[in-house]
């Protein structure tokens, strides 16, 4: 009964927020977007958790259509993660809703500015919706899911790519870590899963690395090599191999280089350089913000 209550609260702010404000004193978007995540945090129920992610799924689709929004402040949201490319071109919005069993499911929204506006993508997770189809994840109504913490911007041949690192906290068993790259289309679409990771002589176009829950593993943007650094990963017995509950890293490290326009993996790089880089202080905030505390 207090949730009902609680939501319709949440309805009249926003209301108020968009037919009132020239009339009466009101709080700023961002707070309300604030209080809205903070409720959906503290729900108990994955009822009430969808009920109040509609709420703001509701609210974000307004606000961030809004040229302003693109240079909002989001430090005081806490379960929303917000990154800008280098180029100030792109915003890449993330959240999750954690269930009862364990699960997740993640959302976002992407904001490009394309020429003389901004363009709005609503990011649809269709991870564990597949009903046994195949999907490649390319588009922003098929995404794969995660919350990105890092964006690395890259050009090449006149394009620009946006690597994205993120985590899928997957289950109780195990985590994800996962790279794939953002491009923009002629049409001015995002585009998913560009073939641009080179393994050996395999070129993929996301990376999805699973361990087990316990761990933590290293995936990172070392700034001052120019390289995305991972740990390797590996059972604690060879009789788990493939059973990735038992996986996590053996103190060794690998990296991606971004060379000719691909990213090119380099397999046991020195550890004094793979640790060498200058920490993010915006990922140490979203660990205190109540993210994975493996990022």
């Amino acid at each position: 009964m207090g949730g009902k209550y609680v939501l319709v609260f949440v309805g009249f702010l926003l209301l108020n927020v968009n037919l009132f404000s020239k009339d009466i004193v009101i709080l700023p978007e961002i707070d309300s977007i604030a209080g809205i995540v903070d409720i959906i945090r503290n729900s108990k129920s994955d009822k009430l958790r969808i009920e109040y992610n509609n709420v703001l799924i509701s609210y974000l689709n307004d606000f961030l259509k809004r040229p302003e929004s693109f240079n909002a402040n989001f430090s005081k949201v806490k379960g929303i993660t917000v990154l800008t490319s280098d180029d100030k071109l792109l915003r890449v919005y993330t959240w999750n809703l954690q269930f009862n069993d364990g699960s997740y499911k993640y959302f976002g929204y992407i904001q490009y500015k394309n020429k003389n506006k901004i363009d709005l993508f609503f990011l649809d997770d269709k991870k564990y919706n597949s009903n046994g189809e195949i999907r490649l994840y390319q588009s922003h109504s098929e995404w794969y899911g995660a919350i990105y913490y890092e964006m690395v911007t890259k050009k090449w041949n006149s394009q620009t790519y946006y690597t994205l690192i993120g985590w899928d906290g997957a289950d109780f068993l195990i985590n994800r870590k996962v790279i794939e790259v953002l491009y923009f289309d002629r049409k001015g679409l995002p585009v998913f899963g560009k073939k641009l990771f080179k393994l050996n002589r395999t070129l993929t176009g996301r990376l999805v690395f699973e361990y087990a829950d316990r761990a933590n593993m290293l995936l990172r943007y070392n700034q001052k090599q120019d390289i995305i650094v991972m740990d390797h990963l590996s059972p604690n017995d060879s009789k788990y191999t493939g059973i990735y509950a038992y996986y996590g890293p053996d103190f060794s490290y690998d990296a991606l280089v971004f060379r000719g326009g691909k990213w090119i993996l380099q397999q046991d790089i020195d550890p004094n350089i793979a640790i060498n880089y200058k920490r993010d202080p915006k990922i140490n905030t979203l660990k205190r913000k109540g993210f994975s505390k493996n990022f």
